[in-house]
């Protein structure tokens, strides 16, 4: 009985003691703090199943918080910024709405991170604009981007055979790399701070809030580095010289363009004299005229050139949409690496392949037109006019990566991702345009998808002078044609045997995440010595389509047969496209990739000339008529721009997104065809406002002009006449668009 009563005693004091408690800690409570008590009271008089957030939980945390903080090593500088954190953090405990806003766009914790979701990107906007900093500056915050780097510290532990066991431990998956090469111990931390953080500050934060949560771990050491400028809130844009530069030229452009168009309207019903140089000057810039010449159409029966031109920029164009987008913020990193090991993943993996297709068109056309050539025209206008056509452009497109492009969009990684492109361009346009950046400072070259055109300059150079060699000197220039050739197949074989390089340049995570970083990208996949080949066999094939052509007769293989070639040419481009993906899981062997790097770029250049030559020399149903469909005709002339412009575009979309996105094959397709109907668009206004009119101005300075006296007339016009005959031949050659200058006759009987 006494021992009953001293139990009920007991546990009086202790029930009182527990309530003197909790009134201690609701007095020493925010009302807010009050409030989410009284509710949790309420809730369990109510017996419910669901319960608010226990405010002392939180509370908890952030004293953990401040507590970690004020141990950190403050270095007097930093003083501010610590001052100003903890003021966040105390306003914060009272619920505060500054505080609350900038601490609420923070990410609590990674998540997704073992998913293959690197970029932890918080709330963008909430940070940088907040209602009231304009009448409160002192509240300004920044967003700052935190790097950072996960290394397991039980390195005795033996590595894993099984890494994602359910039941072994996660530093495993931390550690693991896929075989497209995708990190799981790297992220990226978004976070919101006062305005006074120096970087140091910012990485002294993250540390803390990554110990506090679940990554926090025992077994995980953290290297965190902010490298990147922190992006301050309501700052304005600054516009500089550039960007009012590329407006007001592009306005002259159009403005001229318009009044040209109306003034050679105004001729045509006038009927006046259109062999005047004035009228000719007009003509150039007549928006009409320039835009019916997209819709021409050649008569050297390789129409099926058009189809293959544009819908290998297709796939190029989807390859990139799907590599950009994956380099970016993407939620399922790991199941597109797991996809990325499919059928249809092998093909994105090695589509780059696709490029060498447009070298070996480049080729075949250049020598379909220098064939049909009664004489060899001069050399140095040859090559200044072909310097032009590829150089009008790339100018335009480069100028508005300096001067407009880092203004059309904003983003917790825009900064990051458009200075990648536009300081390099800002720096070295210059390379560019002189056809060097992929030798000079290739590591900064601008734009990188531009290492394709110093490289069909150098091609188209190089080539020419070895016909006129041919010409001149035939038994000695079948030799050399012959060497040049094996030195181009061999040359990027021996480069990878003797730097141990992979076999081919994949699209694997880390090169669409950094690709300039590659060595193999500066040593072999923008080189044009090492991408030779493909245009040497476009330009072999070329030139024996034109010679079997010179009858007229262009039907000269059976259909059986054309069928059978366009056959093995599908399944030849097939086999190559798969089987270099597969080096991604074999054992590397030096010899089998140095083979494989030497052979398949040729090997896919022959299969498409093939498949050129039996649709041209013969009929393949159905994909003759596929590929020679019109629509291909105005969209192919357009292929140039729309490879210059359009990973401006992706990039664009990718990096002004606020969250990771999921990368789904439906959506990609969606993006991809806006990209190409977009950068399409941009190329045609492109080409009927800077491009034709620059190329017409310089066919008329170009071409021959009689003495101003009596007949001059009838001379004008039967060399116009001429030059017409001699553009609607020479229309489809060369990169990507035009390739040889118009009238290469006439420029040759003149020089």
């Amino acid at each position: 009985m006494k021992a009953l009563l001293l139990l009920v005693a007991i546990n009086f004091v202790l029930t009182k003691s527990s309530v003197v408690t909790s009134t201690k800690n609701t007095d020493a409570t925010t009302p807010s703090e009050n409030h989410a008590n009284f509710s949790e009271s309420k809730t369990d008089k109510k017996h419910e199943i669901y319960k608010t957030f226990n405010v002392n939980e939180s509370r908890i945390y952030l004293d953990d918080v401040l507590f970690a903080l004020k141990n950190q090593n403050w270095t007097e500088t930093e003083q501010p910024c610590l001052e100003r954190t903890l003021l966040m953090l105390h306003n914060l405990q009272n619920f505060t709405l500054w505080a609350v806003w900038n601490w609420d766009s923070i990410s609590s914790e990674p998540e997704g991170l073992l998913y293959g979701n690197r970029f932890h990107l918080g709330n963008f906007d909430e940070c940088m604009r907040a209602p009231w900093y304009k009448q409160h500056p002192e509240l300004r915050a920044q967003y700052c981007l935190s790097d950072i780097e996960l290394e397991r510290t039980d390195r005795a532990v033996t590595k894993a055979a099984d890494p994602f066991n359910p039941y072994e431990s996660a530093l495993n998956v931390i550690e693991y790399e896929s075989p497209i090469k995708r990190p799981l111990n790297k992220l990226t931390w978004g976070v919101c701070v006062p305005a006074v953080c120096q970087p140091k500050s910012v990485e002294k934060l993250t540390s803390v809030l990554l110990a506090h949560s679940h990554l926090g771990a025992v077994g995980l050491r953290a290297r965190i580095s902010v490298t990147d400028s922190c992006q301050k809130a309501d700052e304005p844009l600054r516009f500089d010289g550039l960007f009012y530069a590329f407006i007001g030229i592009t306005v002259c452009l159009v403005v001229t363009a318009l009044v040209c168009t109306f003034l050679n309207n105004e001729y045509k019903k006038k009927q006046s004299n259109e062999n005047s140089i004035k009228h000719q000057l007009i003509k150039a810039f007549d928006l009409q005229y320039n835009a019916s010449k997209l819709l021409e159409r050649t008569d050297q029966g390789t129409d099926v050139v058009y189809g293959i031109k544009f819908l290998s920029m297709c796939i190029i164009v989807s390859g990139h949409q799907y590599g950009i987008f994956n380099g970016g913020p993407v939620s399922n990193g790991f199941k597109v690496d797991e996809d990325a090991l499919s059928v249809a993943g092998l093909f994105v993996l090695h589509e780059d392949i696709v490029v060498d297709s447009f070298f070996m068109l480049s080729g075949f056309l250049t020598a379909t037109a220098l064939a049909k050539a009664t004489r060899i025209p001069n050399l140095f206008v040859l090559f200044f006019k072909r310097y032009i056509r590829l150089v009008v452009t790339y100018a335009v497109v480069i100028f508005f990566i300096c001067a407009i492009y880092p203004y059309t969009g904003s983003g917790p990684l825009w900064n990051r991702a458009i200075a990648e492109d536009t300081k390099p361009c800002r720096e070295n346009w210059w390379l560019n345009l002189l056809m060097v950046s992929n030798y000079v400072d290739s590591e900064n070259i601008c734009l990188v998808i531009s290492w394709y055109i110093p490289c069909d300059y150098h091609f188209f150079v190089v080539t020419v002078l070895l016909y006129w060699f041919y010409k001149r000197h035939p038994g000695a220039g079948r030799i050399v044609a012959v060497l040049v050739l094996l030195v181009a197949i061999v040359t990027p074989g021996v480069i990878n045997y003797l730097n141990s390089l992979p076999a081919i340049q994949l699209f694997t995570y880390d090169f669409i995440s950094n690709p300039r970083g590659p060595k193999q990208f500066h040593l072999t996949y923008i080189k044009s010595h090492t991408r030779y080949a493909p245009y040497l066999v476009g330009f072999l094939s070329g030139y024996i389509f034109a010679q079997i052509s010179t009858t007229g007769n262009l039907k000269k293989i059976p259909q059986k047969w054309a069928i059978l070639g366009a056959t093995l040419s599908i399944l030849i481009m097939t086999v190559v496209a798969l089987t270099g993906p597969m080096f991604l899981w074999r054992s590397y062997d030096v010899l089998e990739s140095a083979v494989y790097a030497a052979l398949n770029r040729p090997v896919w250049a022959c299969s498409v000339a093939l498949l050129v030559i039996c649709c041209s020399l013969g009929h393949v149903p159905i994909i003759n008529g596929f590929l020679s469909w019109f629509p291909w005709v105005p969209l192919s002339r357009l292929t140039y721009g729309l490879y210059l412009i359009h990973t401006l575009l992706i990039a664009r979309n990718v990096y002004v997104t606020r969250n990771p996105q999921h990368l789904d094959n439906f959506n990609s397709l969606t993006s991809c065809l806006g990209v190409i109907f977009e950068a399409s668009l941009a190329a045609f206004l492109i080409k009927l406002f800077a491009e034709a009119p620059v190329l017409n101005v310089l066919t008329i300075c170009l071409s021959p002009r009689t003495n101003r006296h009596e007949g001059r007339n009838s001379d004008v016009e039967n060399n116009r006449s001429k030059y017409r005959v001699n553009d609607k031949v020479t229309s489809e050659t060369g990169h990507l668009d035009d390739n040889l200058p118009s009238t290469i006759q006439v420029i040759s009987s003149k020089m």
